[in-house]
């Protein structure tokens, strides 16, 4: 198994990068946590990998952390979860969050990322509360959005998404505007400053 790359950042996109390595162009599907995370070093980067294989295709699917990599693994191993759904529930929401919906067994919070239904986010529940403590505690460490009010940053991360704005992305904004204005702030006024910060 292909465990890591590292060579020159060819193209990077939201959903893929390409990168050369020593003259062999790897086409790397990346999440879009991944994508804002992604650290450039003189035109070089470093991604840790997991090598997808089937009979009829081999993919390459890019991670920025260890934490981000071992929920992919976890996520493909539930039934009716495939690479590209993995990579939506980590495009659509912080792993800290995703950690603490499981853990709370809130399937209806799971329903909030995009693709998934009631019936997909309690599977998920049902097959990963045992398991979610295994994935890396580096993305766990207390910050912002793990101190944030979660029904304040809930409410106010999903206005910013219905306006258009990146889930993930929301939530680490509105979580950064909570930390300065505190827990008891009004709601609009939560919404307004994030918007700003956008």
């Amino acid at each position: 198994m292909i465990a890591f790359l590292e060579g020159g950042l060819v193209e990077k996109h939201p959903t893929h990068v390409i990168v050369d390595v020593q003259g062999v162009g790897y086409h790397v599907n990346i999440p879009l946590s991944s994508y804002e995370s992604l650290e450039v070093v003189d035109g070089r980067v470093k991604l840790l990998t997991h090598l997808y294989v089937r009979e009829d295709a081999m993919r390459l699917y890019g991670f920025s952390s260890v934490a981000e990599r071992d929920l992919f693994e976890l996520l493909i191993g539930v039934s009716g979860i495939g690479p590209p759904m993995a990579l939506t529930i980590l495009s659509g929401i912080p792993i800290v969050d995703f950690k603490r919906l499981i853990s709370a067994e809130d399937a209806t919070g799971l329903t909030r990322i995009k693709g998934i239904g009631q019936k997909l986010a309690q599977r998920l529940v049902l097959e990963m509360k045992d398991k979610i403590g295994q994935i890396s505690p580096e993305d766990f460490s207390p910050d912002a959005v793990g101190q944030a009010d979660p029904d304040v940053l809930d409410e106010a991360a999903a206005a910013l998404s219905g306006l258009g704005a990146n889930p993930v992305q929301a939530r680490k904004i509105v979580a950064t505007v909570l930390q300065e204005m505190g827990d008891d702030a009004p709601i609009e006024e939560v919404i307004r400053r994030s918007l700003k910060s956008i």
